[in-house]
């Protein structure tokens, strides 16, 4: 499971693993010369909402991106508006016409929730998830977690209150959202995908019975989900890195400013 790519990610024996890529990154377009020669087949999920209609940009030619965390890029784009960390459809659409890649869905909105339910294992929150309910008052979000607005019904801010989204609503959501998605790959690629990989890893029986229902039959999930039809991915951050910032010997030159 792979997100913004870096530099000292090829220095990792990446030919013993199935690669998949989240969200869409311009990262993903512009290291495809090295990602080429890859023996197996390239997973990409695309949020469809980031891709924006503009020129391609120029691939790897011995200069490495600077590397932006995915609280980095999440924070510029549902927070600041840009887009710019993210593949254009120029770009996106060369990559699906490469052999051995595979264009798979990840959402239309990837956006997220407040909920009562709890992560079992808790971890910091992001400042881009907490400045998203920035409106709402502190007293109201005290004791909620933020999570995928896809996987849990979880609440609304209204009139000065926060109110449980009904089942209807959540639902309603779900098939707006996977709509929205299969129309954009529809209308841009031309291609309606059949896998799909769950916002920060995050899914339910809900979430799942209408995804089935709109033909998806191949889901990823993160590292050990509970139901077994569900596909495991390992982050890339686990399988342990050369020391940041230092040049890998195999991909050639020092880490540059991230072109825009």
């Amino acid at each position: 499971m792979i997100h913004d790519l870096r530099a000292e990610y090829f220095d990792l024996p990446l030919d013993r693993y199935r690669l998949s890529f989240d969200d869409g990154l311009f990262s993903h377009y512009y290291y495809l010369p090295l990602l080429t020669p890859h023996p197996r087949p390239l997973q990409f999920f695309i949020t469809t909402s980031l891709i924006q209609e503009a020129p391609a940009r120029a691939r790897f030619a011995g200069r490495h991106l600077t590397h932006r965390t995915t609280a980095d890029y999440s924070r510029r784009a549902f927070i600041e508006g840009r887009r710019e960390d993210f593949m254009t459809t120029e770009e996106l659409r060369y990559l699906a016409d490469q052999p051995g890649v595979r264009i798979g869905a990840h959402s239309h909105f990837h956006d997220v929730t407040l909920t009562p339910i709890a992560a079992k294992k808790p971890r910091p929150v992001s400042a881009w998830r907490q400045e998203r309910f920035a409106h709402v008052p502190a007293t109201l979000r005290r004791g909620l977690s933020i999570r995928s607005r896809l996987a849990f019904a979880g609440c609304e801010f209204r009139a000065g209150r926060l109110e449980a989204r009904s089942d209807a609503e959540w639902h309603d959501f779900i098939r707006r959202d996977t709509e929205l998605s299969l129309e954009w790959f529809r209308r841009h690629l031309g291609l309606t995908p059949a896998a799909y990989c769950f916002p920060f890893n995050e899914y339910s029986a809900p979430l799942l019975a209408i995804l089935r229902s709109y033909g998806f039959r191949e889901f990823y999930a993160g590292s050990a989900p509970k139901d077994p039809s569900l596909i495991p991915r390992t982050d890339i951050e686990s399988l342990g890195l050369p020391p940041a910032g230092e040049a890998p010997a195999s991909s050639g030159g020092r880490p540059a400013k991230r072109t825009e």
